[in-house]
């Protein structure tokens, strides 16, 4: 057996099937297609095209052997495969097959290929890692596309008349749709409650991503999907807190250690934290040199988590970077950034993010992050906190109304937690946790002729449906469940893609091995959280690695100081883009609701930067559009 070499990682997949009007495919759409993502690419570029059929592919080579060339059949050219992402049980499923198979490349690419001669569709079920990925079953004139478990890859598509089109980022995927391509008021609505857009749906109407954990079938009957896998429910015979402590460690060992790449530079994604500091002291015990961290911080010391960081790099002899992220930096990279991902930035971390991973690109080509475990083990302040729901709603709403605008301007958070805690509904304060707006600020800021156009329960119905799937769970698991459904994938982990991929950089997140996942659904409640502490076995499953500071720091979360910025240094930014009378999307507005949104954050009258942020953001995607 060739030795291992994962030859292929971070790519770009898009393509397009004629299925119902059987015209050739076209390879011009499809070269503008992986022209949108050569950023995900730039080291090598390929097409298939088998009549009704085309597929395209950009590859990042983190090794570069000519076996990575994509995209890849099996021996005989009757199955094709374009494939975005890395197999960590290539060599085992090899194994497995190699004798019934035929193999010509060293990839973990081609596994799949045999999988499914082996398996089917239920392939799926045999991976384990992140992927996205398309396959031609040229015999039956089938093409069958998949997606991880948990959503770490991305992938969209788009369905027309007898036609479907899919790609890993929507400016490419709009390059090959041949109808006009329109924005969907409902995802305009949801944006300003949910910070991004919840999938299935995206801002484009048609246009719309493959759920996490799913796979979708083309062919001449049309087009279905199924799911192959779901979050487990809790133990239904515990074990002793020990146990669980002693799996959650060895299982994340383990999945640090199958997320090396011996051959190229390695860095992390480094804030000082548990999670971070965790991956680090791993990847220090296995022995892993040099070993390269990076952080982002700024020049306002009260947001700054750099000591931490420069601690925990001192204490595992790390080559340390930090990158210091200016009010400039962000008012430079925006508008930029914003055409980049053609839908408006999610949060102010993502430039962060994007900063620092432009930085990192200059030594490394891989970066390990942290992303994931606060889904899991309920490390987020408002799990604990949700449990006082019941009591606090029972006061008349009026009342914690007059709280909340009482409390000063500083104590934005326990405003934000007051605003939740008081919703006796369990989807409608899912959905307020997080939210940008809040439904009555959605409805007090969007034009009445626009809200006739949407649904305003949108948002909360989405989580609704979510926390009824596990109605039978504890209101905690429900949450998790929830959050792992949503706010991870659609937000968290499409950010880390896209902004790693625009410095062309390739990021892994250990905490989101699916049988970690599993295993941490089934840990109790009672040993997640105790009182208001967060994270309760993770932190006792970590502390033969942990130093007792970093085990003991409270969750902070990484907040980039927009609020004094938008107030004093961006002040003029802000104004110039929203208090415009030509802005572009005030004809989605009431003005005035809207300009007094920016006026009372000027003014110091109330917190409003995670407003101003969605406005901003939509605000230059509307520019952006208008540009097109």
């Amino acid at each position: 057996m060739p030795a291992w070499r994962p030859a292929q990682r971070m790519c770009g997949i898009c393509g397009t099937f004629n299925f119902g009007t059987r015209e050739p495919a076209d390879k011009i759409l499809l070269k503008r297609a992986t022209d949108a993502m050569v950023h995900r690419g730039p080291d090598d570029e390929g097409f298939y095209l088998d009549g009704e059929l085309g597929l395209g592919n950009r590859r990042l080579s983190i090794i570069d052997l000519p076996g990575g060339h994509q995209p890849l059949s099996n021996e005989d050219e009757s199955l094709w495969i374009t494939f975005n992402g890395e197999i960590y049980n290539y060599r085992e499923l090899r194994y497995h097959l190699e004798g019934r198979h035929k193999f010509r490349t060293a990839t973990d690419t081609e596994v799949i290929l045999h999988l499914y001669e082996e398996f089917g569709d239920r392939l799926v079920e045999q991976l384990r890692g992140m992927f996205a990925f398309a396959l031609w079953d040229r015999r039956n004139r089938r093409l069958m596309l998949a997606r991880d478990r948990i959503g770490i890859k991305p992938l969209y598509y788009l369905a027309e008349p007898g036609r479907l089109a899919f790609a890993s980022e929507l400016r490419a995927i709009r390059q090959l749709s041949k109808q006009p391509i329109e924005i969907d008021p409902q995802s305009v609505y949801d944006f300003f409650g949910f910070r991004y857009v919840p999938a299935p749906n995206t801002f484009y109407r048609n246009i719309n991503k493959l759920l996490p954990g799913y796979f979708l079938i083309a062919d001449a009957s049309g087009i279905r999907q199924a799911r192959y896998w779901d979050i487990p429910g809790e133990d239904e015979t515990p074990l002793a807190a020990e146990e669980y402590a002693a799996q959650v460690l060895d299982t994340l060992r383990e999945s640090v250690r199958l997320r090396l790449v011996a051959d190229v530079p390695l860095g992390v994604f480094l804030s000082g934290g548990v999670d971070s500091t965790a991956i680090v002291a791993m990847l220090a015990d296995l022995g892993v040199r040099p070993l390269r961290t990076f952080s982002v911080g700024f020049e306002e010391k009260e947001f700054s988590e750099l000591p931490y960081a420069r601690r925990v790099a001192t204490r595992f002899a790390t080559e340390h970077t930090e990158v210091i992220l200016r009010p400039r930096d962000l008012a430079d990279e925006l508008s930029r950034l914003v055409a980049f991902r053609d839908e408006p930035v999610a949060e102010p971390t993502d430039i962060a993010l994007y900063r620092m991973s432009l930085k990192a690109a200059e030594t490394v080509k891989v970066v390990l992050a942290g992303e994931g475990s606060d889904e899991l083990f309920a490390g987020y302040p408002k799990y604990a906190a949700d449990r006082l729901a019941g009591l606090i709603s029972a006061f008349p709403q009026e009342v914690t109304s007059k709280i909340v605008r009482w409390l000063p301007y500083r104590q934005r958070r326990v405003k934000l937690a007051l605003e939740a805690l008081s919703i006796p509904d369990e989807a409608e304060r899912s959905a307020t946790w997080f939210a940008s707006f809040s439904r009555e600020e959605r409805e007090a800021l969007f034009s009445p002729d626009f809200l006739a156009r949407v649904d305003t329960s949108h948002p909360a119905r989405v989580f609704a449906q979510y926390l009824e799937q596990v109605r039978d769970r504890p209101p905690l698991k429900r949450m998790l469940y929830a959050d792992l459904k949503i706010w991870l994938p659609d937000n968290l982990l499409l950010r880390g893609d896209q902004m790693t991929m625009a410095a062309s950089i390739e990021e892994r997140v250990p905490f989101l091995d699916h049988r970690l996942v599993e295993l941490a659904a089934r840990i109790p409640v009672r040993l997640l959280t105790q009182g208001f502490r967060t994270k309760v076995l993770l932190r006792q499953a970590l502390s033969p690695y942990l130093p007792a500071e970093t085990l003991r720091r409270r969750k902070v979360g990484f907040t980039v100081p927009v609020g004094p910025w938008f107030r004093k240094t961006l002040n003029s930014f802000v104004a110039d883009l929203l208090l415009s009378p030509g802005a572009r999307s005030r004809e989605y507005f009431n003005v005035a609701n809207m300009e007094n949104f920016v006026r009372e954050h000027f003014d110091g009258v109330r917190d409003r930067q995670k407003q101003i942020w969605a406005l901003i953001n939509f605000e230059l995607w509307m520019r952006e559009k208008n540009r097109v």
